[in-house]
């Protein structure tokens, strides 16, 4: 085999450099799975101890009951309950300002409920954790209420 150059001269080709490049990944291999609050989880994990950490951990927590209100992990309104029930029972053990337990059980209360009382729920939980989140957390809460309010007004 030979390929000619650019000065019209032709040089041969070994023909292991003639080999085809291999695909980017196997064809068995499985899509990587994203986490889909890295900034809530992020929040809380680089948060001080005490009520700080606290009010992250029940934010994120509370995202992820959202979340199971959603497509495509959409759960049936008697296990998103029970969840929520459960989630009562742990905030109620957690040590953080009164304003901020009323808005994370109005939140928790809310993910059984609608979609658009969760997402007025989670713009509230906003503005009483602001200052105590991140930035970056603040936003995904604020997309994930945006996210609950389109999806549940167009759903009849």
């Amino acid at each position: 085999m030979s390929v000619e150059r650019t000065d019209g001269m032709v040089s041969p080709v070994s023909p292991s450099l003639t080999r085809v490049p291999l695909p980017p990944g196997p064809p068995y291999s499985l899509e990587p799975v994203r986490f889909a609050l890295p900034a809530l989880a992020d929040s809380a994990q680089s948060a001080t101890l005490g009520s700080d950490r606290e009010m992250a951990l029940a934010a994120l927590m509370i995202a992820r009951l959202v979340l199971a209100a959603l497509p495509p992990t959409e759960l049936a309104q008697p296990e998103r309950a029970a969840r929520a029930e459960r989630a009562r029972s742990w905030l109620s053990a957690l040590t953080m300002p009164q304003p901020a337990r009323m808005a994370l059980l109005r939140s928790v209360d809310a993910s059984v409920t609608s979609g658009i009382e969760a997402a007025a729920s989670l713009r509230e939980l906003m503005h009483v954790l602001t200052g105590h989140l991140s930035p970056a957390a603040l936003h995904e809460l604020g997309a994930l209420a945006e996210r609950l309010r389109l999806y549940y007004e167009q759903t009849p």
